[in-house]
C-alpha cells in the first residue's frame, strides 16, 4: 500500500465506526502543554480529558504530526543508525471521550490489523501494565491471543506525555519482523535488550488518571482512549522491510540528494547513515518551517536549528555541495503533500528558512575552522595530543561552531577533544547566565517562601492611574520581610490592590510614587514594577522611600507616573499598529517573534518572508502606521475564551501559553490577544517614526520606532541636523544630497590622485631597492620595510615589477600593527622556494600569522618592535631555501 492508501484506510475504517475526523494540530501547541512540541496524537485533546474543556465529538480520530527529539541523548544519536528511530513522525490515532474503552479498543485494532490490512496474525504479540488482568483476558477474547504471546510490563506499559498530566496504563501491540532480524538467543522475545525483532506498532492508552507536581495520581472526570500507531513502522512493515528508511517515506528523500563534489572518508555504512539522518531531519525542518518556526538560539528556535545543523554536517561529511539541504524541501514536500496539502504553499517560506541557515552555518564552518586549524596548531607545538575543553567552549560559544564537529576534525588530525572540559565549561556559563539573570530579574526579590501568606494583589490600573490601597508586606534591599521601611531604604512594597502596571508581554513595568498622608507622611518613589513569577500573581513594587516610613498594614496611595503612563500606553499601542502594518504589506506570514515597550521607544521581532525591508518597503510600513493613527480607531476590549478569540482571527504568539479566558484588543483591523495598557484612541499616538530595520537572526528581522514626543524630538533633532549640515555646505536644505554627492565625487578624484602619486613614488624607491638587491645561488631577492602598513602593497607591487624573476618581502609597521608580504617568482616556487614557508618564518617575531600560496603570501601582526628580526628571519629562510 502507498503511504496515502495507509493514511485513508485508517481514517475510513475509524469513520466508519461513528468516528469523527479531525485534521493534525500543529507540531507547536497551542494549548498550555508541558511540551515544547506536540509529541503524541493526544496532545490536542489534553483540556478534552482533564475535564477543561467539552470533546468535539464522542469519538474522533487524527493522523498527527509529531516531532520527538528530547527522549535523550541516546535516541537523537540513534536515528539514521536503527530501523526505528525518528524525529519527525506521524501517528494513527483514534480516541473516545467517555464512549468506549479498553474492549473496543482492542477488538478495532486487531480488527484493523488483521482483517483491514491482513497482517499475518501469527506475527502479533501484546503487552499490558503487569497488573492489568482485565486487558490480558480481553486480548484472549477479541483477538484469541495465545497467553504466551501476551507480555506484562511495568514501565513500559504505563503511558504519560511528560511529568504532569493525562496518564495510564496502556497496552501495545509488537510485531515479528523475523529471524532474520534479530539476536539469534533462545529466549529473544517481545522486551529484547539485544535486537529490534520484536517492533512496537501500536498503543492503546487507557487514560484515567492526572499527575500533579507533586506526582500524585487522580482519576480523571471520565475514562477514555487514547492510541498511537506509528504510520513510518506500519508502511515498513507493509512493504515488507526492516526498516522506516527503507520505505519510499524516506527513500525517495535520500534519491534527491545532489551528488557530491568530492569524495568522502566516511565507509558505507556511516555513509548510508548520514544519508538516513539528513532525511529525517529534511522532514522535520520543513514541517517545522510550515509550522511557523525559525532557527534560533532558545527553545523551539535551538531544537530546528540544532536538527539542521546535524543534517547540514553530515552533509559535508559526504561532501554534498552548498545549498544541498533547501533543495530537499521539493522532494519533502512531494512525500508529505497527500496528507499534507498545505505543505506545497509553505513550501517557498520553507525554502527560504532553510538556504538562509545553511548560509548561516558555511559561515560558522568557515569563521571556526579557521580559528580551530590556529588552536590545533598550538597543541601540537605544546607536544600534546588533547584539544582543551576551553579551546572547544570557545569556538561553539564565540563562532558558533558545533563541539560534535569539533572532535571530528581533531581526530582527523590524530588528536582528540576534551568534551568533558567543554560541557563543564559550558556548564559554568549556564550557571553564571542563570545568576546573573536571577540577579537582574530578582533584585530586591524577596524569595518564593516569603510570601506564602501573602495575598495577591489586585490590578486595577487599566483605567485609573490612583487607587488606595493598604500595605500587606514589605522587603529590604536583600528581600528579606520587615515590618518597616525607613527614609533612604531600598526595598520593595507589595500592596493588595494597585493601578501599577507590572512589566509582562514586553511592556516596561510602571514607576511612580506611593505615599502615606497625614502627621507621619511618607513617599516611596517606585523605580520598577514587577510580577513576583509567571503566575502573575503579586505585584512587587520596587524602589526607595525618600521620606518617612511605610509599615505593614497602613493605608497608602498609589499613584503611577502619569507622563510613563502616557508614553508607554502609546508606544505599546503602536506595536499593535505595527504589527497589522507589516501584516499588511509584507503578508500574513508576518508572525512576531518578541516586542519591548518603554516610553521613548519600542522594538518589534518578526519571522521576515521577504529577507531585509527595502528603504520604499520600510516607507511603505510607516505609513500604513501612520494611517491607521489618523483612523483614530477606538480602543475594543473584550474577554473571551481563546478559541473564540482566534476564530476571530486574533493575532497571538505561538506558543506562548494562553489561560482559558483571554483578553482581547481592537483598534479597527488591529485584533490580538493581550494583557497591556493601550490609549483610549489611536489618533492619541500623533506620528509615529520607523527609526531602524536590522537583522537578529536566520529569517528573523527587528524594527524599533519612536511615537507621540519621542517620534517629535526625533524630528526636531533631525531638522536641527539638516540646518547645521547646511550651513557647513552653503547649501538649501532641501539640497542637502545634492552637495553632500558633489563633495563625495571631490574625494573620490582626490583618492585617485592620492593613489597615483603614491604608484609614482613606490615604484622610484623600488627602482633603488631593486639597484641594490641581494642573490643567493642564483635567486635575486629584495627585503625592505615600507614606510607603513599602508604602503606595503603599494611598494611590494612595484618591486615585484620591477625585480622580474626573483623574491620580494615586504614589511610595513606603526604603532599598533605590523603588515607582512612576501612574493617568489613562479619559476623560483617550481624550485621548492614557497611564499608561505617564508612569511611563517616571519610572523613569530611580530606575534602574528598569516596565509598564502607558494608565490604569493600575506599576514600581520600586533609587535611593531620585531620587524627587523622579521625581515631578517625571511631572509634567512629564502637562502636556506636557495640552497636547496
Amino acid at each position: 500500500m502507498k503511504p496515502q492508501a495507509v493514511r485513508q484506510s485508517f481514517v475510513d475504517f475509524f469513520v466508519a465506526r461513528g468516528h469523527v475526523h479531525l485534521p493534525s494540530a500543529s507540531l507547536v501547541p497551542d494549548a498550555l502543554s508541558t511540551t515544547l512540541f506536540t509529541i503524541a496524537g493526544m496532545e490536542q485533546f489534553v483540556p478534552v480529558f482533564l475535564g477543561q474543556a467539552p470533546a468535539p465529538a464522542p469519538r474522533v480520530v487524527t493522523v498527527q504530526r509529531c516531532l520527538r527529539v528530547a527522549g535523550g541523548k541516546n535516541d537523537i544519536e540513534s536515528v539514521g543508525r536503527t530501523g526505528r528511530h525518528a524525529t519527525f513522525l506521524e501517528m494513527l490515532g483514534n480516541f473516545s471521550f467517555g464512549e468506549y474503552y479498553k474492549r473496543e479498543a482492542i477488538a478495532w485494532a486487531w480488527e484493523y490489523l488483521t482483517r483491514e490490512l491482513g497482517l499475518d496474525r501469527d506475527r502479533l504479540y501484546a503487552t499490558v501494565y503487569v497488573d492489568d488482568d482485565e486487558a490480558a483476558a480481553l486480548w484472549g477474547e477479541e483477538a484469541g491471543l495465545d497467553p504466551g504471546r501476551i507480555s506484562r510490563f511495568r514501565e513500559d506499559n504505563f503511558w504519560d506525555m511528560g511529568p504532569t498530566g493525562p496518564c495510564g496504563p496502556c497496552s501495545e501491540i509488537f510485531y515479528d519482523l523475523g529471524p532474520a532480524a534479530g539476536c539469534g538467543r533462545p529466549d529473544c522475545a517481545v522486551g529484547c535488550p539485544h535486537c529490534n525483532r520484536f517492533i512496537e506498532v501500536w498503543n492503546l492508552v487507557f487514560q484515567q488518571y492526572d499527575r500533579d507536581a507533586g506526582g500524585e495520581l487522580h482519576p480523571l472526570p471520565r475514562h477514555a482512549i487514547d492510541t498511537g500507531m506509528g504510520f513510518e513502522r506500519l508502511c515498513m512493515i507493509l512493504a515488507g522491510k526492516t526498516s522506516i528508511f527503507d520505505t519510499e517515506l524516506y527513500t525517495s528523500i535520500i534519491h534527491a540528494l545532489p551528488k557530491p563534489e568530492g569524495t568522502t572518508s566516511l565507509p558505507a555504512e556511516e555513509a548510508a547513515v548520514a544519508r538516513r539522518v539528513i532525511a529525517d531531519h529534511a522532514r522535520a525542518a520543513v514541517f517545522l518551517a510550515a509550522d511557523g518556526v525559525r532557527p534560533g538560539n532558545s527553545e523551539r528556535g535551538y531544537v530546528m536549528r540544532f536538527l539542521m545543523r546535524r543534517a547540514l554536517r553530515a552533509g559535508r561529511r559526504l561532501a554534498l555541495p552548498e545549498g544541498f539541504f533547501s533543495g530537499l524541501v521539493d522532494a519533502v514536500v512531494a512525500s508529505l503533500e497527500d496528507g499534507y496539502p498545505q505543505l506545497r504553499d509553505a513550501a517557498p517560506e520553507a525554502r527560504r528558512v532553510l538556504a538562509a541557515e545553511e548560509k548561516l552555518f558555511a559561515r560558522t564552518l568557515a569563521r571556526g575552522e579557521a580559528r580551530l586549524a590556529a588552536l590545533l596548531d598550538a597543541v601540537r607545538a605544546r607536544g600534546e595530543n588533547v584539544l582543551p575543553g576551553r579551546d572547544v567552549f570557545e569556538l561553539h560559544d564565540t563562532y558558533g561552531f558545533p563541539p560534535e564537529l569539533t572532535a571530528e576534525i581533531a581526530r582527523e588530525q590524530g588528536l582528540t577533544a576534551d568534551l568533558a572540559g567543554y560541557r563543564a565549561a559550558m556548564d559554568e556559563q549556564r550557571e553564571r547566565a542563570r545568576r546573573d539573570a536571577a540577579a537582574k530579574r530578582s533584585a530586591l526579590r524577596p524569595a518564593q517562601g516569603q510570601l506564602v501568606d501573602v495575598p495577591g494583589s489586585a490590578f486595577v490600573g487599566y483605567e485609573e492611574l490612583e487607587a488606595q490601597a493598604a500595605i500587606v508586606a514589605l522587603f529590604d534591599e536583600q528581600g528579606a520581610p520587615v515590618e518597616v521601611l525607613e527614609q533612604g531604604q531600598s526595598g520593595i512594597v507589595v500592596l493588595d490592590r494597585t493601578p501599577f502596571y507590572a512589566e509582562r508581554g514586553g511592556q516596561a513595568g510602571d514607576r511612580g510614587i506611593i505615599a502615606k498622608a497625614g502627621p507621619e507622611a511618607a513617599s516611596f518613589e517606585v523605580r520598577d514594577t514587577q510580577y513576583q513569577d509567571k503566575r502573575y500573581r503579586r505585584i512587587l513594587h520596587k524602589g526607595v522611600v525618600t521620606a518617612g516610613s511605610l509599615r505593614v498594614g497602613e493605608t497608602v496611595e498609589a499613584l503611577v507616573d502619569p507622563a510613563w503612563r502616557r508614553e508607554i500606553r502609546r508606544h505599546h499601542t503602536v506595536t499593535h499598529l505595527l504589527q497589522r502594518a507589516l501584516k499588511d504589506v509584507l503578508g500574513d506570514a508576518v508572525a512576531q517573534r518578541g516586542s519591548a515597550v518603554f516610553p521613548d521607544r519600542t522594538r518589534f521581532d518578526f519571522d521576515a518572508p521577504t529577507g531585509a525591508l527595502s528603504r520604499e518597503t520600510a516607507r511603505q510600513v510607516e505609513g500604513r502606521v501612520n494611517e491607521l493613527i489618523r483612523s483614530d480607531f477606538h480602543r475594543q476590549v473584550e474577554s473571551m475564551p481563546f478559541a473564540q478569540a482566534v476564530a476571530r482571527g486574533a493575532v497571538y504568539m505561538k506558543g506562548e501559553q494562553y489561560g482559558d479566558e483571554v483578553r482581547v484588543v481592537t483598534f479597527g483591523p488591529s485584533v490580538e490577544l493581550c494583557g497591556g495598557t493601550h490609549v483610549s484612541s489611536t489618533g492619541e499616538i500623533g506620528h509615529f517614526v520607523l527609526l531602524s530595520e536590522s537583522a537578529i537572526a536566520a529569517g528573523v528581522r527587528r524594527v524599533e520606532g519612536l511615537a507621540s514626543a519621542a517620534a517629535d524630538s526625533y524630528i526636531g533633532r533631525l531638522r536641527d541636523e539638516a540646518a547645521t549640515a547646511a550651513d557647513l555646505l552653503s547649501a538649501p536644505q532641501d539640497e542637502l544630497s545634492q552637495a553632500v554627492r558633489r563633495i563625495e565625487q571631490e574625494r573620490r578624484e582626490l583618492a585617485r590622485r592620492l593613489e597615483r602619486l603614491e604608484s609614482e613614488l613606490a615604484q622610484a624607491e623600488a627602482s633603488r631597492h631593486v639597484a641594490q638587491a641581494q642573490a643567493e645561488n642564483g635567486v635575486r631577492y629584495v627585503a625592505v620595510q615600507a614606510a607603513g602598513p599602508q604602503q606595503v602593497r603599494p611598494l611590494a607591487d612595484a618591486l615585484r615589477e620591477a625585480l622580474g624573476e626573483g623574491v620580494v618581502v615586504v614589511a610595513g609597521a606603526d604603532g599598533e600593527r605590523v603588515t607582512l608580504s612576501v612574493n617568489v617568482a613562479q619559476s623560483l616556487a617550481a624550485r621548492g622556494i614557497s611564499a608561505k614557508d617564508i612569511l611563517a618564518a616571519m610572523t613569530p617575531h611580530v606575534e602574528g600569522r598569516g596565509g598564502g600560496s607558494a608565490t604569493a603570501a600575506q599576514g600581520g601582526g600586533r609587535k611593531p618592535a620585531g620587524t627587523r628580526a622579521a625581515l631578517d628571519a625571511a631572509v634567512e629562510a629564502l637562502r636556506a631555501a636557495a640552497r636547496g
